[in-house]
């Protein structure tokens, strides 16, 4: 029997739902900050909580929580103990299904057949979900580890580049100029900005990246071609996951960098990206109703 689903996108950045009843009419839906267990398990429950209480009140009685399909896809739930945490202080649902968000973005533009996607934004990942349900992840790393390619891997790196010019061990580009502005005037305030810098405020330096770039600065150019050589190997590892058997497989970009960086990428591999069906909303809703395999990791 067909129940109503809670479908959650809850990403680093922000948080999406979407409620729908069983004939598939949208109930109500919603956004929240930031959701990541890995980064911040209490605020990601705070998250939560809200968006689904305001969604849950806006449809009351019909979606009291003991008849709703929770279905989430969340960054962040790979470690055993923060993921039962976090699972846990969401109890009182029918149901609950829960798998990582790029997996939820994958079968979302795929349809929940087999498929490669590379994702770009403030992280970076590239999922695949193979023919008997099995599914792999590669990089996703987080900041200090991988995420190459993403918008924080890049905002690091012009960060690095500008300093290295600050000091005199490189020479002043357009870049390095409007970095260390925008970083603060003097030691002190680029050390405090440092010292206080998310993976997100990396990112947040991307546009300065592009504009120098477009004015002909070669230090930035250069970073976003590093970027897309990043992206490039980043499709390949899933290709060589299965010695290269994915001919025919569709392969999508999707994020914050994918329309910055999707001709350099195509270019690279020599192929374009096909165009998603949907999103990883609708990847959880596929999940829910067993029209998509439930992640499971090879």
């Amino acid at each position: 029997m067909e129940r109503t689903i809670l479908a959650v996108d809850a990403g680093g950045t922000k948080c999406r739902a979407r409620l729908v009843a069983p004939d598939g009419t949208v109930l109500a839906s919603g956004e929240g900050g930031a959701c990541n267990p890995s980064t911040e398990l209490r605020g990601a429950i705070a998250v939560l909580d809200a968006l689904v209480n305001v969604l849950c009140r806006q449809t009351m009685p019909q979606t009291e929580r003991g008849s709703v399909v929770l279905s989430l896809g969340v960054a962040g739930l790979v470690d055993v103990n923060r993921r039962t945490a976090f699972l846990s202080a969401h109890e009182g649902f029918a149901e609950i299904v829960a798998m990582s968000d790029g997996y939820a973005a994958l079968i979302g533009a795929s349809g929940g057949r087999p498929a490669r996607l590379v994702i770009l934004g403030t992280g970076a990942a590239g999922h695949r979900l193979f023919a008997d349900g099995t599914s792999i992840q590669r990089d996703g790393w987080g900041f200090l580890g991988g995420d190459r390619g993403s918008g924080a891997w890049l905002g690091r790196r012009a960060v690095e580049a500008a300093l290295k010019s600050y000091d005199g061990a490189a020479p002043e580009s357009l870049l390095s100029q409007r970095l260390v502005a925008l970083l603060g005037s003097g030691e002190a305030a680029i050390l405090d900005w440092l010292l206080r810098a998310t993976p997100r405020d990396f990112a947040s330096l991307v546009p300065e990246i592009v504009a120098a770039a477009e004015a002909g600065d070669g230090v930035a150019d250069a970073l976003l071609e590093a970027a897309a050589d990043e992206a490039a190997a980043l499709v390949r590892s899933l290709e060589e996951s299965d010695g290269g058997e994915s001919e025919g497989e569709p392969l999508y970009l999707l994020g914050g960098l994918s329309e910055l960086l999707r001709a350099r990428i195509e270019t690279r591999i020599e192929q374009r990206f096909d165009v998603p069906q949907g999103g990883a909303l609708d990847g959880c809703l596929l999940a829910a109703r067993g029209q998509a395999p439930q992640e499971r990791r090879r």
